[in-house]
């Protein structure tokens, strides 16, 4: 298996479902507040809430994959119980030791060292937790269980509107038409995802997932431009499913926008997007609802797979759209550009991290310190040629859908991910609603 793969859906969505990070997207932003994540200010203890053993996502995932005996059902609730207590417990004693050790106001850095406790804690307790699921079940369960395992949304519950929305099934449909005429494509859809997404409000991101209102527009007959184009305040573009690619973020360092220093969402300091609260599919929820994408989208990816009889990493997968015309593929492409009967193998981007240091603190203008680890996007730099595609991380070439050839994205395993650049001319139907929910376009997602 490629690189994205192995450490986003293995070590990413895996990691998430072994709580590496989990915990962090609860807990994080309290901690670092000095705010217990169970409670209102000044509490110091975190609640345990009650699992709900018939309505509890995790719970239901297992009954529902598996066929569970009654005597396997109540170990498996018991210890499923047990890990709720021990994710509490674990928590309490971060948050006493964080505020005792706690010396100034919060900052990215301390954000950063409570993650990584958090991590070194909690990452055995659920560890163990899924070990413990396993031996309780036959081979043929186990198999199953391998398949799924990466949906289930383990964490622990910080307050009341997370364990109402574990217990709640998820039950909004996809609704998206795509259509041609007159030289245009158009794509309507309400952003709701064509599988069951992680569980939101929850894992570091509060916001719902509500139904958009899309109407996204793009020529048919997209031309490269001689300059790339920036995205500013325009969307990336939009899957098959009608979930739009954004793969910006409105965290910057000190919290404040004029520092010229933003924050990834999938980078050292979030753990991989723990902390913006991404689920498995690399995705979460915009203020206003909104349901998209910072990375590959597994959950889609694996769906188009299963519907069409490929294999992840052996063929090419059309996943999208973008708001220029060419079309977005996942991470792979064929060995030759122009020959369809090479090897299909992983793609890469030609970007890289920076040598040496940012700028501290006490330079002019101030910066955040530290080497360039990948945690702001201006610790990104391209190279003409270091990889597979170009700035705007694509490349021109024959694909299943376009035999004759065009140009077409790449979403990668590392930086940008999503590519942030446009090689064509961008439909303004795609520009973001920067407005708080209620105001602006219909819709459209609001930056995070």
């Amino acid at each position: 298996m490629n690189f994205l793969r192995n450490i986003f859906v293995q070590k990413f969505v895996l990691h998430n479902v072994l709580l590496a990070m989990l915990p962090v997207l609860f807990a994080v932003t309290d901690l670092a507040s000095g705010q217990p994540p169970g409670g209102p200010p000044g509490r110091g203890e975190i609640r345990n809430y009650e699992v709900d053993t018939e309505r509890d996502f995790n719970l239901v995932r297992l009954k529902s994959q598996l066929d569970l005996t009654a005597e396997q059902r109540e170990a498996i609730v018991d210890r499923y119980r047990k890990l709720r207590t021990e994710q509490t417990v674990v928590l309490q004693s971060v948050l006493r030791e964080s505020e005792a050790n706690r010396k100034g106001p919060p900052s990215p850095d301390r954000r950063a060292l409570q993650e990584t406790q958090l991590r070194k804690k909690i990452d055995p307790v659920n560890q163990q937790f899924l070990a413990d699921v396993r031996e309780k079940l036959t081979e043929s369960q186990k198999s199953k269980f391998d398949e799924f395992v990466t949906e289930l949304d383990l964490y622990p519950i910080r307050g009341a509107a997370q364990a109402e929305a574990l217990n709640k099934p998820f039950d909004l449909k996809n609704r998206i038409m795509i259509e041609e005429r007159d030289g245009v494509r158009i794509i309507t859809a309400n952003g709701i995802p064509d599988y069951v997404p992680g569980v939101f409000p929850g894992r570091g991101n509060p916001a719902a997932i509500s139904e958009q209102q899309y109407v996204f527009r793009m020529t048919l007959s997209p031309k490269v431009n001689d300059y790339a184009t920036p995205h500013r305040r325009i969307l990336a573009g939009v899957a098959l499913n009608g979930v739009v690619f954004d793969p910006g973020t409105a965290e910057m360092w000190r919290n404040d926008p004029r520092s010229g220093w933003r924050q990834e969402a999938i980078s050292p300091l979030t753990i991989s997007g723990a902390k913006m609260g991404l689920d498995s599919s690399n995705a979460h929820v915009q203020p206003s609802g909104s349901y998209h994408y910072h990375a590959l989208p597994t959950g889609l990816i694996k769906r188009i797979a299963k519907d069409k009889g490929m294999q992840p990493g052996k063929h090419m997968i059309h996943i999208g759209w973008s708001p220029d015309g060419f079309p977005i593929y996942d991470g792979y492409g064929y060995s030759i550009p122009n020959d369809p009967t090479s090897p299909v193998k992983e793609l890469h981007s030609s970007y890289r991290l920076k040598a040496g240091n940012r700028p501290d603190e006490n330079s002019v203008p101030p910066g955040p310190g530290n080497s360039h680890d990948g945690t702001y996007t201006q610790d990104f730099e391209y190279v003409t040629g270091l990889g597979d595609l170009d700035e705007c991380n694509g490349r021109v070439g024959v694909t299943p859908e376009f035999p004759g050839g065009t140009y077409y994205y790449v979403i990668t395993s590392e930086y940008p991910f999503i590519p942030r650049l446009f090689r064509g001319t961008p439909d303004p139907s795609f520009a973001k609603n920067d407005q708080p929910p209620g105001r602006g376009r219909p819709g459209a997602a609001r930056p995070r």
